[in-house]
């Protein structure tokens, strides 16, 4: 909210984060061009080299990334094949929503989503790339009110309970993993109920608490503002 940002550093090499993206920019180029009656693995991988000129990625650096991509293709459209079966279809993807939601007066939320597919009996499901842990993303949705990335996500597309959401899994040994939100649309009406009072809370004048819990506040760019390293001596 106060753009409060950390300088970037100069990084020589491609690191983990550099192969996400890619990886985000390959199968958004592949699935937003392809040609559903032609071969889907030149495409994809037609897909993969079009997003190496445009994100101006040195091949020579991307090439460990390149070779786990290149093992993880057929178990990919292995995935896709059964979807499609199943009458789920990609729709939209990197696409930008915005929304004015009643808990919240005079406030807009917006963000970007990794891809929605839509399926039978007017189904959307939303899936949200991710090159981390499978793990940790199981450990994710099991504590639903914690996990408020896909609750926002399924907020700014305004859903009903028909709506679906989940994480796939890239980056593991049985990946694609599906992992699901289970009751997303409940998730994300609950958590526009409680930012709305907190956001009340705040314009009637009361101060904002602060709430930082490891393993964020390690990372946390703003480190400093709430004086974190500070609490334990109170």
């Amino acid at each position: 909210m106060l753009r409060l940002d950390e300088p970037e550093e100069l990084e020589a090499a491609l690191a983990k984060r550099d192969y996400g993206n890619w990886l985000h920019a390959v199968l958004h180029q592949f699935h937003s061009r392809r040609d559903p009656a032609a071969a889907s693995l030149p495409q994809l991988m037609a897909a993969a080299d079009a997003a190496t000129l445009v994100l101006e990625l040195d091949e020579a650096e991307l090439l460990p990334f390149r070779a786990s991509f290149e093992q993880f293709v057929p178990a990919y459209l292995a995935w896709l094949a059964q979807r499609e079966v199943q009458g789920w279809h990609w729709s939209d993807g990197e696409s930008d929503h915005r929304i004015a939601p009643a808990a919240l007066p005079g406030v807009t939320l917006r963000g970007r989503i990794d891809r929605l597919d839509h399926g039978p009996g007017a189904a959307s499901q939303l899936i949200d790339y991710k090159t981390g842990s499978a793990e940790a993303l199981r450990r994710k949705v099991k504590t639903p009110l914690e996990d408020t990335q896909l609750a926002f996500y399924a907020a700014l597309l305004d859903a009903d309970e028909r709506f679906r959401a989940c994480y796939l899994a890239l980056d593991d040994a049985k990946a694609p993993l599906e992992i699901e939100h289970v009751g997303v649309h409940r998730t994300a009406v609950e958590m526009l109920e409680h930012v709305g009072s907190e956001w009340q809370r705040l314009r009637d004048g009361e101060p904002m608490q602060a709430l930082g819990e490891s393993p964020v506040c390690d990372t946390c760019e703003a480190r400093g503002l709430c004086r974190r390293d500070h609490w334990g001596a109170r």
